[in-house]
């Protein structure tokens, strides 16, 4: 802010509107039309989570309003709006059982006051932080055992993010305040609007809060600025996505040089979340009259060590070096300004390492004292340190505002930016790794050629022109005029496109190749592959992922009832002691997911059937997942019921047409394997239909590992030979799977396929291996396809039965991309067609076909 926009805030109090504070209803109605179309982009993409969506349209509303307010209205409105909600996240008032919801969110009130209140108690500053360790320690001790307090356990992360850091810096600063704060400010500054989505916050310093409160004279340049962060920031979840789908393969899939490339650069980029998140949050803030620094500036930009350390996340750095960095130099004064530095940065990276284990267990309830978490922090302490001391003496190279760095030191500085980008990158790839060993055995690639250097050549073309091309740019000047470059525009075109080409039914189909694999990556939100199979992702995706520490919280997130359970988990199913290690009650009813659910004698979701079939019957078993067994759908609605009611009403060869589902929800390919050998031949089935769709690689080796500790069931043998057979003497736990089984993957589902199809042959019955697509987020199945035909299997074919419909209009519930009955009948209509146009090779006997009425 210049020195007159200075003059003219102070001498025009918040009670006394400024020339450009005035409403302007043209003026209002450009803003809301802009954050009317950000809420349409998160709604169309899935960003982040249903909560953020329902926080985002009280955002509009509440915004609203907020803008027609007088000023010295607007931040007790704001905080009002935040209480909201916080009630409204975790209160889920339309549904019958909100009353948990409603002490969840209070209880995160009351305890946030009582902590301000101690903040404030007469007594010494040491007293005060004395008294708030005591209050941690016991909310640590309630936090590991949140079983008999009247909260949830997911009020903990959302709790921890507005007080584990905020705490420290209030503490610090108010014994510093020149202005005495008002309640409001106080009570705003910890319960900021965006906190109840986003447990991952940035550490923003009460100084800053207050300070940066409409320091514009025109109030509608900061609004105006938050929404094209919230542009920006969209523009970087997109791009993580895409980096996310499409990037990301694991330590033990890295055969050769290209794979190493590709492993060592994706940790980094997957940052883009982070950075994504803190933009839609400063973006969010703005909108309220806060107009704080921009954060994650180019961080992928930087030109050295200290500049990625003051880019990389300002909120944060702006903290170390207040509360740890500062005070330390001054105090090590007397070893000289460079020992000084040296010491006090190393010493504020230490708390930096520190404080993130911190962090990580109020956030997950857990620490994470690692080596690579160590090493991560230490080199980067390191690195920083000699590069200030350079800087300390050589000087820093600036450019100013207009001037253009000469040709050569733009290309110097586009170099440095390249090294330093691949410097960091292969750091972050030893943060993000599951252990030091296995980082090491991805490095052992280097040596090994890859057999397509088309893949290695155009990773470094995209290091160089996508990293270098832009930082010999802004060395020349470009980033003055940041309309010339088109960023904005970008920015908030990109997002609004994709947006709209996914709201297009077909039009992903229509466009084909690349474009249509680049929009459904950037509209998905579940686990890609590798974390489909580890379920585990490196530091900072490990805190974002609260599905994978926090259930209690992505429920409340997801909008999901509590009943919203695993099949396992309900009077429906039973354990066994054996594979499949749970099976369905015969004979019980129930309420599954939102719809009945009745199993007949044998134990199956189906009608009763005799177990041999009657004469003149052609029989088919069913076997699969939850989308076979249909997951929040009728019995009368699934997939099944509805082809054996086509099959029946086409008229054929046989008299009667039964397919019997042996599908259970959760079961994977080895259980199935299991149903097969031990209960479906009893039933003589002609036909055996086994149903499989994309990304279920990982449960199966899950139960490799689980059915070889259980010598009594009867496919121990074939299990541990399987693990022989790949040098594994015994079976890993759960924890070592990743390093153990995964590289194993295709030699395990090819062996339960073949397994599989080996049992067909053994009873003279063919099987089919039939591929269902996903309602949404769909991923490869090239593995499991190709492995399937290498075993023997029949390939049946289901892909595009969902052309035309978008996939929202498909899905059980917002927060369940199961399919729903829409969805079982379009599965239904296409596994008919390729059973007719399939007459040769499996010969049903349909001799005529009768329009049946939707």
């Amino acid at each position: 802010m210049s020195d007159l926009e200075s003059k003219a805030v102070a001498a025009n109090p918040p009670s006394q509107a400024l020339p450009g504070d005035a409403p302007s209803l043209g003026r209002y109605l450009a803003l809301a039309a802009q954050l009317a179309l950000f809420v349409g982009v998160v709604y169309q993409l899935n960003l982040e989570s249903p909560a953020f969506l329902r926080l985002m349209i009280l955002t509009f509303f509440g915004w609203s309003v907020h803008y027609f307010l007088p000023r010295k209205y607007r931040l007790a409105f704001f905080l009002l709006l935040s209480f909201a909600g916080i009630e409204m996240v975790f209160g889920q008032l339309w549904e019958k059982r909100w009353y948990g919801g409603v002490v969840d969110g209070t209880s995160i009130l009351v305890i946030g006051l009582a902590l301000i209140g101690i903040c404030h108690l007469p007594v010494s500053i040491p007293w005060r932080a004395a008294l708030l360790l005591l209050a941690g320690a016991g909310l640590a001790a309630l936090r590991s055992a949140a079983g008999w307090v009247p909260w949830s356990h997911a009020i903990w992360p959302v709790l921890a993010s507005m007080f584990m850091f905020r705490l420290i810096v209030y503490l610090y600063e108010i014994r510093r305040e020149k202005k005495p704060a008002s309640l409001t400010e106080r009570l705003a500054y910890f319960f900021m609007l965006p906190n109840v989505c986003f447990p991952l916050f940035p550490v923003v310093d009460f100084q800053t809060f207050r300070r940066t409160y409409y320091d514009h004279r025109d109030r509608h340049q900061i609004y105006q600025t938050g929404m094209l962060w919230l542009f920006r920031g969209a523009f970087h979840l997109i791009l993580y996505r895409l980096v996310y789908y499409n990037l990301v393969i694991d330590g033990t899939e890295v055969q050769n040089r290209a794979d190493l490339a590709q492993f060592l650069l994706w940790p980094f980029l997957l940052y883009l979340r982070i950075s994504g998140t803190f933009h839609v949050i400063c973006g969010l803030m703005h909108l309220f009259g806060f107009n704080l620094p921009e954060t994650h500036k180019l961080y992928l930009l930087s030109s050295s060590f200290t500049d990625f350390w003051r880019r990389i996340n300002i909120y944060w750095k702006d903290f170390i070096m207040t509360v740890i960095y500062y005070p330390l130099y001054f105090k090590l004064r007397r070893l000289g300004d460079t020992g000084a530095l040296v010491t006090a940065t190393l010493l504020a990276f230490l708390a930096t390492w520190l404080l993130h284990n911190y962090q990580w267990f109020w956030l997950r309830g857990t620490w994470i004292f690692t080596w690579n978490d160590f090493l991560f922090w230490m080199i980067l302490a390191v690195l920083v340190a000699g590069n200030a001391v350079l800087e300390m003496r050589r000087g820093r190279t600036r450019r100013l505002q207009g001037a253009a760095l000469p040709w050569r030191q733009a290309l110097w500085s586009g170099l440095r930016t390249i090294g330093v980008f691949l410097t960091i990158s292969v750091l972050w790839s030893l943060w993000s790794a599951s252990s030091i060993g296995q980082w090491r055995s991805a490095l052992d690639a280097a040596v090994v050629p890859s057999p397509d250097r088309t893949r290695l050549l155009l990773i470094l073309l995209g290091v160089v022109v996508g990293i270098g091309g832009p930082a010999v740019a802004l060395a020349r000047g470009a980033g003055d005029h940041p309309r010339s470059l088109g960023p904005a525009a970008g920015g908030v075109g990109l997002p609004v496109a994709i947006a709209i080409c996914a709201s297009v039914p077909g039009l992903g189909s229509m466009l084909g190749g690349t474009a249509s694999e680049l929009i459904a990556s950037a509209s998905r939100s579940e686990l890609n592959r590798r974390d489909f199979a580890n379920a585990e992702r490196g530091y900072y995706e490990s805190l974002v992922n609260i599905g994978g520490f926090n259930p209690e919280l992505w429920q409340v997130y997801a909008a999901r009832p509590g009943e919203w359970t695993f099949l396992r988990n309900t009077p429906l199913a039973r354990s066994t002691g054996r594979l499949p290690d749970f099976e369905l009650r015969p004979g019980v009813s129930g309420r599954f997911h939102g719809a009945s659910v009745h199993t007949n004698r044998w134990g199956m979701r189906d009608k009763e059937y005799e177990k041999a079939p009657p004469p003149n019957t052609l029989r088919i078993a069913l076997l699969g997942s939850s989308h076979v067994f249909g997951d929040g759908v009728e019995n009368e609605e699934t997939f099944e019921t509805l082809l054996e009611e086509r099959l029946n009403e086409a008229g054929g060869r046989y008299e009667r047409y039964e397919i019997l589902n042996f599908a259970v929800g959760g079961y994977s390919a080895l259980d199935c394997m299991a149903v097969l050998e031990d209960k479906v031949f009893e039933f003589e089935p002609r036909y055996i239909f086994y149903v499989e769709l994309s990304g279920t690689v990982g449960r199966a080796l899950r139960d490799v590992a689980a059915g070889a500790r259980i010598p009594s069931d009867r496919r121990h043998d074939f299990l541990v030979g399987l693990l022989k057979e790949a040098g594994i003497e015994d079976a890993p736990a759960d924890a070592q799977m990743r390093e153990v089984l995964i590289p194993q993957q295709a030699r395990f589902l090819g062996a339960i396929y073949s397994r599989f199809v080996e049992l067909a042959r053994a009873h003279d019955v063919p099987a089919y291996w039939i591929y269902m697509p996903r309602v949404a987020q769909e991923q490869s199945a090239e593995l499991q396809l190709r492995l399937a035909k290498e075993a023997g299997f029949r390939i049946l074919d289901l892909a595009g039965a969902y052309d035309g419909y978008n996939p929202k209009a498909l899905e059980v519930a917002p927060w369940d991309q199961h399919p729903n009955a829409l969805a079982h009948r379009l599965i239904a209509d296409k596994l008919f067609e390729v059973l007719k146009r399939s007459e040769d090779t499996i010969p049903l006997g349909l001799t005529s076909v009768r329009t049946v009425q939707e």
